[in-house]
């Protein structure tokens, strides 16, 4: 009887797991598509009246402009990938407004882009941080709960999303240069509060080196620090880190020729008089004139 009372309890749980699986649904897509994409927000560091960095000719608000829009670019060629700028001229905007937009669009990453300065004469390549666990200031009032959920919501849950992405371009970009292996950081990194996804402080150089500012000035879409952060993106994303080629620019089109004939100015003579519509007819040719008469009502 014992046996008979363990066996049954078995054949009910066996019974339960088919209607589990129909009640679940069909099975989620495993990664992006083109109808999900991965969205990741771009920032170009400071903007308008905040400068940022200053080389010898170079300003890093200038910069960082230009080479956020190269790697939108770079990233646009998968249409897995949904790439948002957080400015796209040069306005200023507050590190809470940045993050914002990455908040609101619900991105999946959010990547702010620097180019440092440094005292040190010899300082040159990439840097990247990524934000401190630390728990956030209680305001006056505010519940323990409230500031729970707070450290929930904050940068601290994705430190280790943020650190596997940094180690991941670190070396990367350590396989451009032989040798030179750009320091990951882990600071309070101000332009990162707030963030509710996974987020990283990428230094594309040191504006303040000449040999840097040089790089940084002739920076290209196909520049190889800039389609190396590209397939980090990628990789983070779970996609592979195919680059299409870029697309061809739209070919000028030459003006199409008209097959028709050309219209004359001139008008059709009228049956009557043989002349032009609008001309009055003359019976003769009018008699040629006479460079040195006298005017009229005069002699010689």
């Amino acid at each position: 009887m014992r046996h008979f009372r363990l066996i049954i309890p078995a054949l009910w749980l066996g019974s339960l797991i088919p209607c589990a699986d129909v009640l679940a649904g069909p099975a989620k897509p495993g990664g992006p598509s083109a109808s999900a994409p991965f969205v990741v927000v771009i920032d170009p560091g400071h903007g308008g009246r905040d400068a940022g960095s200053r080389g010898a000719l170079l300003l890093e608000k200038d910069f960082t402009l230009r080479a956020a829009g190269m790697l939108a670019a770079l990233l646009a060629r998968r249409p897995e990938v949904k790439a948002i700028l957080t400015r796209e001229a040069d306005t200023e905007m507050t590190a809470v407004q940045r993050v914002s937009v990455a908040n609101y669009n619900a991105a999946s990453l959010f990547l702010t882009l620097h180019a440092d300065a440094s005292w040190r004469p010899g300082a040159r390549g990439p840097a990247i941080m990524v934000a401190a666990p630390r728990r956030p200031p209680r305001v006056a009032g505010e519940a323990a709960r409230a500031v729970a959920f707070r450290w929930q919501r904050s940068q601290n849950i994705h430190l280790a999303s943020n650190r596997r992405f940094a180690l991941s371009l670190q070396r990367r970009f350590a396989a451009i240069r032989a040798g030179e292996k750009p320091p990951v950081r882990i600071l309070a990194v101000r332009d990162l509060e707030g963030a509710r996804m996974p987020a990283a402080y990428v230094s594309l150089g040191v504006i303040s080196t000449p040999e840097d500012e040089a790089r940084l000035s002739e920076i290209t879409e196909e520049d190889t620090y800039l389609t190396a952060l590209a397939r980090a993106v990628l990789k983070f994303a779970g996609l592979t880190e195919d680059l299409p080629p870029k697309p061809p620019a739209p070919a000028e089109t030459a003006p199409v020729e008209s097959t028709q004939a050309p219209v004359s100015s001139e008008q059709p003579a009228t049956p009557e008089t043989g002349a032009a519509a609008g001309e009055s007819p003359q019976s003769e040719p009018d008699a040629p004139v006479e460079q040195n008469a006298a005017p009229a009502g005069e002699g010689r």
